[in-house]
């Protein structure tokens, strides 16, 4: 019990306030509550009511554990109070928010109510890939770009050149794994690299998407992994690999062998180890190689896009690989049980030219 136990509610909430403000130098000054005089009548200014229920001994306690845990509102509400008392209506008398404030009100996450904005979602409505842009102002480019990205590749289209080979130097990396609330995100140490027309491009991260954002010819791919690459001078390269539980027809077994592909290696390790509590990083001490994730012909499409989560940003080079990866239907449907879809809507094409390799190297 501290000494500000037994004080009025009125008297311990300018105590505490100035105790919790006063040490730090950015802070505002405190400032005292109003009370009525008699040259100064009593205004409607915000204050605490306290309409029934809990003591003021009860209250100056919840004040002091919201201060204890640096949250910032000093505002006693229901849910801080005893148990017993979430009947007592605690309410903070305010101002009603007019034009612009009551526009940024309106801009508030629902979830929290925190000030953060909203967050962006795949799923039509205020957060959907329509909106991204009116989250947010950084995300203008979702809707007045021209190269956004994902797109469809139609192969009558494509301009079939001779195009340098990419050139993989991927080593093993000890696995950070991540459920950022979107995707399933692997971080990729130091080492590990792609050459691009005589530009080495150093690989971040890679992620995964359901069905795949890419379609060629208007069709889409169970999943896709892209893999972040990013040159020292900041600029992107994203390898997209295709996954896929169709195997070709010429890869197929005879009428008694089995025509379902076996899982890849690699994403079941994955899996075996998505973080239970999203936005968590788990390092379980295994090591991952992610040439696991390519298929042995690495030829593909190019075309200069964007990224294709907000903020949208352009200037990308993003290379699909033309060969699929085989998974299984159960590593698909087990990503699918914690993002049943996670693919933007395919972006107009616009005048922009899309490469293909002639030869597979």
């Amino acid at each position: 019990m501290t000494a500000f136990g037994k004080l009025p509610l009125a008297l311990a909430i300018t105590l505490f306030s100035i105790s919790a403000l006063g040490n730090d130098p950015h802070a505002p000054a405190p400032v005292m509550p109003d009370v009525p005089t008699a040259s100064a009548p009593a205004t409607d200014k915000a204050k605490v009511v306290v309409t029934s229920g809990p003591s003021d001994d009860e209250l100056s306690k919840a004040l002091l554990n919201k201060i204890n845990k640096g949250s910032g509102d000093i505002v006693i509400r229901t849910s801080d109070l005893p148990a017993g008392n979430s009947a007592a209506a605690v309410a903070e008398a305010k101002p009603k928010a007019t034009g612009k404030a009551a526009k940024a009100e309106a801009k508030v996450e629902e979830k929290g109510g925190h000030g953060e904005l909203m967050h962006w979602s795949y799923i039509d409505g205020p957060a959907g890939p329509e909106n991204w842009a009116n989250i947010d102002k950084a995300n203008l480019a979702c809707t007045k770009g021209k190269t956004q990205s994902p797109i469809n590749i139609n192969l009558d289209n494509a301009v079939k050149v001779e195009l340098d080979p990419l050139e993989f130097d991927y080593r093993p990396s000890q696995l950070a794994i991540t459920d950022n609330g979107h995707t399933i995100v692997v971080k990729y140490g130091e080492g590990s690299n792609i050459f691009i027309e005589g530009r080495q491009y150093r690989l971040v991260q890679f992620h995964f998407h359901k069905p795949s954002e890419e379609a060629i010819n208007g069709e889409r791919m169970d999943m896709v992994v892209h893999l972040v690459h990013q040159h020292y001078d900041g600029s992107l390269a994203v390898v997209a690999v295709l996954l896929t539980t169709k195997m070709p027809a010429a890869a197929r077994k005879y009428w008694w062998g089995s025509e379902d592909p076996k899982g890849n290696p690699l994403i079941q390790t994955l899996w075996n180890n998505i973080p239970i509590i999203k936005e968590q990083t788990d390092t379980p001490g295994i090591a991952i190689n992610a040439n696991q994730l390519l298929p042995q012909d690495r030829g593909y499409f190019t075309y200069m896009g964007s990224l294709t989560t907000p903020p949208c940003s352009e200037n990308v080079r993003w290379f699909v690989l033309k060969t699929p990866v085989l998974v299984s239907e159960d590593q698909v449907k087990n990503f699918g049980r914690i993002y049943p879809m996670n693919a933007r809507p395919l972006q107009p094409k616009g005048d922009r030219v899309i490469k293909e390799t002639i030869s597979s190297k």
